[in-house]
């Protein structure tokens, strides 16, 4: 169902990933369709580091068991967010080769909205024992932005981490590309009339595109 956003997009990633990284009470659905409840940990993305655990953590109780699940074994997540609605992180496609763990902002008839946190290693240096430091930046907001058509098997990159501080270069050449097929669009694109920090109102004005 669709649903129509009025927060602005600064608002909203300060309300929707408020703990998120946390411990939280929710349900997972396995690829079996089976759900379980309990609490689980949502792995945290960091750029710079070779490697990352892209894996959900559940145990059914604070002092439970920790489980481990993936994309291969587990479908979605839901938890309740502070205006007691359902929370939904969902599995999807970024490339032909990578699945990735996501949070659904907006579900509209044509298109979807996807968004996460990323962290980063900024920089290394040697300490006084010799041993490499990380200094790692953590945002506390969502920074990357992804979005899906129905008709798409990979979801598209709006907003991207690609390392310290840096994002994906031209938001607007970017966007314009992906919005093509709505010209009007892509006029406010051009001439600044939206920008990046209005991408919710992007997202649901392409939606509306006819």
């Amino acid at each position: 169902m669709k649903f129509r956003i009025i927060f602005s997009l600064f608002l909203l990633t300060h309300i929707s990933s408020y703990g998120q990284y946390d411990w939280k009470y929710g349900e997972l659905v396995l690829k079996n369709n089976d759900t379980i409840k309990g609490f689980i940990q949502i792995p945290m993305i960091s750029r710079g580091t070779l490697t990352n655990s892209k894996k959900i953590k559940f145990k059914e109780n604070l002092e439970g068991k920790i489980t481990r699940y993936d994309h291969t074994s587990a479908n979605k997540l839901i938890f309740k967010d502070l205006n007691n609605e359902n929370s939904l992180f969902e599995y999807i496609r970024t490339s032909p080769s990578k699945v990735q763990l996501f949070k659904r902002i907006y579900t509209g008839n044509k298109i979807r909205l996807y968004a996460r946190m990323v962290s980063d290693v900024s920089h290394s240096h040697p300490d006084a024992n010799g041993f490499v430091q990380k200094t790692v930046w953590r945002p506390s907001d969502f920074n990357e932005y992804y979005a899906q058509r129905k008709y798409e098997r990979n979801a598209t990159a709006l907003i991207k981490v690609m390392g310290p501080f840096v994002f994906q270069k031209s938001f607007s050449k970017n966007a314009m590309k992906y919005f093509a097929d709505c010209p009007d669009l892509v006029a406010k694109l051009k001439n600044r009339t939206l920008k990046e920090s209005d991408l919710l109102s992007i997202i649901q004005e392409y939606d509306e595109c006819e």
